[in-house]
Formats: C-alpha cells, sequence, structure tokens
C-alpha cells in the first residue's frame, strides 16, 4: 500500500531522482510506524463507549475518566513531551509504547480504580502520540536534505492511507467483538503497540531539538514557552488547534448515545447500531477529506489559478468552517433530529477532519523552529486538554445538542482567528 501510494516526482532539474528515491524509503519508514499506531488507535474507538457501558458506568462515569485522561495529557503530558527535545524522541516515542501497553491491559478489568490509572497513562501516551512522532519525522526529513515542501505530501498521504487504516479497524473491531466480546479489539490494540515497538527500536535513529548536555524540564519548556509568544502565526494554530480539537473530543464522547437517543426516540426502542461499521463509512469521509487536500494541494502548485488561493491555512479555515455548520446540524431539534441528518452532519464533520491534520501539519512544520519542536507542540496542547476537561466536568448539566452548539461556536472562532489573524 506505501509503495503504490508514495509520491510520485516530477524528475526535472529541481528534484534529483537519487533524492526522491530516498525520500520514498524514508517515507516508507515513517508511515508505517504512524499508521499502526493510528490503527491500534483507532481499533479502540467504536467500542469503548459500550465497553463501559457493560461494565455498568453512566454517562457521568465516563465522562470523568475521559477527564481525567485530558488531564492528565496536559501535565503528565507536557512534562515527558517537554523532554524529548533533549532526552530523544525516539525514546520518548517508546515510553508511548510501554505506557499505551499498561493503560491498555488495566482497560481489560472491571475495576474503576483501575480505568481511572488506565486514563491517567493513556492521556499521557496521546499526549505524546500527537506531537513527538511529528517532531522526529519533521526533523528527521531536514536533516536528511529533503526539500521542505514535500512535508506536506507525507502528511497528506499519511492521514489518507490513516483513513483506509480506520476504515479497517472498524470492520475488524466489530468482528473482533462478535466474536470475543467488547474487550476483544483492546487486546488487539496491544499487540500492534508491541510491534510499533520493536519498528521503532529496530529502524529509528534517535535526534533531538536541543544540544543540551543537561536534561532540564523547566528550561526546555521556558525555550517553547518563549518561542510560542514571540510568534503570531504559532500562536494562531495553537488557538486552532485547540478549538478544533476540543470540539472533536466532545463529539468522540457523544456521537453514539446522540445516535442511540435519537433512533429510540424516532422507533421508539432501542436498536443496535454496528458501531464499527458506522465507525468505518465515517473514516470514509475522512479518507474523502485527505484525497481532497491532496488534489488541491498538488493543483495550487502547478493548476488554475483559482486554486493558487488554496493552501494550508486557507484549507485549515475552510475545514473549521464546515465543521462548524455540521455541529449546528448535530444540534438542531437535538434528539427529534431525523437519522439521516444527523448521520450526514457525522459525516460531514469527519470529512473536515480530513482536511484539518495534514493542514495543521504542514503549517506548525512550517513555522515551528527546530530547536523547541517538540516542547511547542506539547504546550500547544495543554489549552484543549484543559478546555476539555472543563465540558467534560460539566457534560451532566448540559444536552448534547447545547455541546454540539458549543462545538460549532468554537470551530466557527478557529475559522475567524486563521482567515483573520494568520499571515
Amino acid at each position: 500500500m506505501l509503495e503504490a501510494n508514495s509520491i510520485n516526482f516530477d524528475f526535472n532539474s529541481e528534484n534529483d531522482p537519487q533524492l526522491a528515491k530516498q525520500f520514498k524509503a524514508f517515507q516508507r519508514q515513517y508511515l508505517l510506524v504512524y499508521l499502526t499506531v493510528m490503527g491500534s488507535d483507532w481499533i479502540q474507538g467504536p467500542y469503548l463507549y459500550k465497553l463501559y457501558n457493560s461494565y455498568g458506568l453512566n454517562l457521568t462515569q465516563i465522562a470523568m475518566l475521559f477527564l481525567t485522561g485530558f488531564i492528565s495529557g496536559a501535565f503528565a503530558g507536557t512534562a515527558v513531551g517537554g523532554l524529548a527535545d533533549t532526552w530523544g524522541r525516539k525514546r520518548v516515542c517508546l515510553v508511548f509504547c510501554w505506557t499505551m501497553l499498561v493503560a491498555l491491559t488495566l482497560r481489560l478489568f472491571n475495576a474503576y480504580l483501575f480505568l481511572f490509572i488506565s486514563h491517567v497513562l493513556s492521556g499521557l501516551s496521546t499526549a505524546l502520540l500527537y506531537s513527538v512522532f511529528e517532531a522526529w519525522y519533521v526533523s528527521e526529513h531536514t536533516s536528511r536534505g529533503f526539500p521542505a515542501d514535500w512535508r506536506a505530501h507525507t502528511f497528506g498521504l499519511g492521514t489518507l492511507l490513516n483513513s483506509v487504516v480506520a476504515i479497517l479497524a472498524g470492520i475488524v473491531a466489530n468482528a473482533l467483538v462478535e466474536l470475543w466480546g467488547f474487550r476483544a479489539p483492546y487486546v488487539g490494540s496491544m499487540i500492534m503497540i508491541i510491534s510499533v515497538a520493536i519498528t521503532i527500536t529496530a529502524n529509528w535513529t534517535e535526534n533531538y531539538g536541543s544540544h543540551q548536555i543537561d536534561i532540564n524540564l523547566a528550561k526546555t519548556l521556558k525555550a517553547g514557552i518563549v518561542t510560542l509568544l514571540k510568534s503570531r502565526n504559532i500562536m494562531v494554530i495553537g488557538a486552532a488547534q485547540t478549538l478544533f480539537e476540543c470540539s472533536m473530543y466532545i463529539f468522540v464522547l457523544l456521537y453514539t448515545p446522540a445516535l442511540e437517543n435519537t433512533i429510540s426516540n424516532v422507533m421508539g426502542s432501542s436498536v443496535g447500531v454496528p458501531l464499527g461499521y458506522l465507525f468505518a463509512t465515517m473514516m470514509l469521509a475522512v479518507m474523502a477529506g485527505s484525497l481532497t487536500f491532496q488534489v488541491i494541494e498538488e493543483q495550487a502548485k502547478k493548476g488554475p489559478r483559482f486554486c493558487l488561493q488554496f493552501n494550508e491555512a486557507r484549507l485549515l479555515s475552510l475545514g473549521l468552517g464546515l465543521a462548524s455548520c455540521s455541529f449546528m446540524m448535530m444540534a438542531y431539534h437535538g434528539n427529534t433530529t431525523p437519522v439521516s441528518l444527523l448521520l450526514t452532519a457525522y459525516h460531514i464533520f469527519e470529512f473536515t477532519t480530513g482536511l484539518y491534520y495534514p493542514s495543521i501539519s504542514s503549517l506548525k512544520a512550517e513555522v515551528i523552529p527546530e530547536e523547541t519542536r517538540a516542547a511547542v507542540m506539547t504546550l500547544l496542547r495543554i489549552p484543549m486538554n484543559l478546555a476539555v476537561g472543563i465540558l467534560m466536568w460539566h457534560v451532566d448539566d448540559m444536552s448534547s445538542e447545547m455541546l454540539f452548539s458549543i462545538c460549532g461556536v468554537m470551530t466557527s472562532a478557529g475559522c475567524f482567528l486563521l482567515v483573520i489573524f494568520y499571515h
């Protein structure tokens, strides 16, 4: 799959065929790990709510576990992720693997204390997943002498293939649950994480953002904060990331109960929803979004004049604007919303995530300096984790339509900030 989807370069005076060949090999090396890691995450998604429901937990108790994870990501994730620039990004990627393995093991036990500890560890792991792996790739890409504009293709291709992996993960999760119950996807995730740890150990080289001999968390984070405050573009990107991803995680918590409640209200009785297959169709929408990003990004380089205006920042703004519309559709009439309208809104939102990830990854790679990359990327996740935590704390006080409306306002605000302040 990676070979078939590798970048097709136009070999001209600016593209050395040997360099392009080396890049394809490097791209495959990174994407193999990235896609396996994401697959291990996706396979857990469709049935997390149902697993906890089978343990006898209500929505408030489940929300408190989510809250624990986000608080852990904001603080423990920041501490460990901030050290990646000096301690080594490969090493911190391995820390992700082992903490995630322990978290998944604890999630198999129906004991709230074990589930609490599991979410403390998975919050740490998630913060590392969305910062350190990308920081490792960008550093290696630069140090190996590949052109900066090739990074956008890797991020676009990664999002596209990630969608394929997510579709397969949803189908596999459905099959595993039918065979062995709600715990089975988490055992499958553990196997994938172990394979990732082995691959990283064997194939990845270590890289650093700072060449300091002493590992000092306070100095590393201070340098990251200084970098953050000096750049308006980094702060705007951080705000857009916070507003979009906060909305995304609220969606992850709510989409299953909101759909089940709507079906129950429309049909007058509860009906089992094949969540794995629903998840797979939503991931098709993500894939459509990532394909749209790749086509527009390619046309912007050499296509019609109209396409030249669609750079990564414009595509990110478009994604946030569409996301706002989809959340307003979800909020419309709450549980009396027709099932078809609700499902359409779900798929529009997932389409926007396909635009969002390659766009924001390309922008972060462009504006964040190498020396403090992991620290800054970890710091950018703090407000998102805290914002999600605040909303999770009040999840029992607000209806799903109110929460969806808040998500619509947040994504609309992110779109506004990008259009007005990003230059």
